[in-house]
């Protein structure tokens, strides 16, 4: 059966909604660096992150958008959840252990898309999605020592609940990205009060990196990510994602002079190819756009 032929805004929308993910994914691979710089409990750090993202966009919130609902609450939970047990596992594991094990969240989308929301798989990003995996597992393999349990531990979750975060946004389409951004990260900052009421105590230099980190690097990829799932396919997104776990040591070898392994280069270059076959080297009888 034929795939219908795309239109023009189609095409067009698509197309901007996958650079938004892409730039979402940039800013996401800063948080390594920023937190190689932070010598605080990692959940001071969480705390601290979306007190400024929450501040970034309350002036834009509008009275309309305000709504609580289940989505509403699954998403807080979930984005509180996950991005808690990234940074804690970043404190206990190395950075490169961490954010590899948190892209084991594409495959928890996979998953979960299709139990919850009953989509089915294509040859396409089955085949992009194993060769990701692969690499992934390469930039672990190829990780200096040995990863303490409970930063593996962590990190694995952080990928489960990343996906179920993202898997949610799809219940959350109706609901404003700028609202959602600052839902998410005003309950984040509420919930960590009362377990950081006695960290949280700051130099300049610090508070200066956690306002960057709210605003620049978590706030704003976050509200680009719901802005693009509008119009991409959210297992289409994940995979885009992958492109962070490849940026995050190339940052840190830029600033703190940490130079990849072999692994990690290898594993990254076929992230790289395998993103590179989905969008230019569709499989027979797929269509590059096939979800």
């Amino acid at each position: 059966m034929s795939v219908p032929a795309l239109t023009v805004c189609e095409i067009r929308g698509g197309a901007a909604g996958r650079l938004l993910i892409v730039a979402t994914a940039l800013l996401w691979s800063l948080a390594g660096v920023f937190i190689k710089f932070l010598d605080l409990p990692p959940l001071t750090i969480v705390f601290y992150r979306s007190v400024f993202a929450a501040l970034v966009f309350t002036p834009f919130l509008r009275s309309k958008d305000w709504r609580i609902d289940r989505p509403i609450l699954i998403s807080v939970i979930s984005y509180t959840a996950a991005i808690s047990a990234f940074v804690s596992a970043n404190k206990l594991t190395t950075a490169a252990n961490a954010i590899v094990l948190q892209y084991t969240a594409p495959l928890f989308v996979f998953l979960f898309s299709g139990i919850v929301l009953g989509e089915k798989i294509s040859r396409l990003n089955g085949f992009t999605l194993a060769a990701s995996m692969i690499g992934v597992a390469i930039i672990f393999s190829g990780s200096a020592g040995q990863p303490d349990l409970a930063g593996v531990l962590l990190a694995l979750l952080s990928g489960a609940l990343f996906a179920a975060y993202m898997i949610n946004l799809r219940k959350t389409q109706a609901v404003s990205p700028v609202y959602l951004t600052w839902i998410n990260n005003a309950v984040c900052a509420l919930l960590l009060l009362l377990v950081v009421k006695s960290q949280l105590e700051l130099t300049s230099t610090q508070l200066g990196i956690v306002a960057v980190m709210g605003a620049v690097q978590l706030g704003v990829p976050y509200f680009l990510f719901s802005k693009g799932l509008q119009t991409v396919p959210l297992q289409e997104a994940s995979l885009i994602a992958l492109i962070e776990p490849v940026l995050n040591p190339l940052w840190v070898a830029l600033t703190v002079g940490e130079i990849p392994s072999l692994a990690t280069l290898a594993g990254g270059g076929l992230i790289v190819a395998a993103l590179a076959v989905r969008y230019v080297w569709p499989l027979p009888g797929e269509s590059a756009q096939a979800e």
